[in-house]
């Protein structure tokens, strides 16, 4: 097992969930500059859709350079073009085999659905979601027990 592996069973575990598979298919992929030149994004056939299955999306964007699934989800990756610039591959995120949402930068590939990750979004602090105040009535605060005594 390594180390990501562990991490995640461990995760799972702690929460009670059934523990992830994950599968990984991974074309080896060179990151010099010059080999990232010399390949450009795939032609597309057309958006990516909401709805669409794995097939139609590799009709329309050709074959990823990355597959990765875990559980029900697969996750697809494509060249942009742009991955330099904005150090990510273009993602299709399908859940039970359809197209569940896109993060798209490359000029060649669009997606007609609404992203989670729009182009230029500016990342944000998300904080931790507070638990609700309790506004019951006889609600107790600052009280220690010590059992036993």
């Amino acid at each position: 097992m390594t180390r990501g592996t562990i991490w995640t069973a461990l995760v799972a575990a702690a929460f009670g969930a059934a523990p992830l598979q994950a599968q990984d298919s991974i074309a080896p992929v060179k990151h010099d500059t010059a080999a990232a030149a010399a390949v450009p994004a795939q032609p597309t056939g057309g958006p990516v859709r909401p709805g669409m299955t794995e097939a139609e999306v590799r009709a329309a964007w050709g074959d990823p350079v990355a597959v990765r699934r875990m559980n029900d989800w697969t996750y697809l990756f494509f060249r942009n073009g742009r991955e330099r610039a904005v150090g990510t591959y273009d993602v299709v995120f399908l859940q039970g085999g359809q197209v569940m949402d896109a993060i798209v930068r490359g000029p060649d590939h669009a997606y007609a659905g609404t992203s989670s990750s729009p182009e230029g979004r500016t990342p944000e602090f998300t904080p931790p979601a507070q638990p609700p105040a309790d506004t019951s009535s006889g609600a107790v605060t600052g009280v220690r027990v010590k059992p036993g005594r």
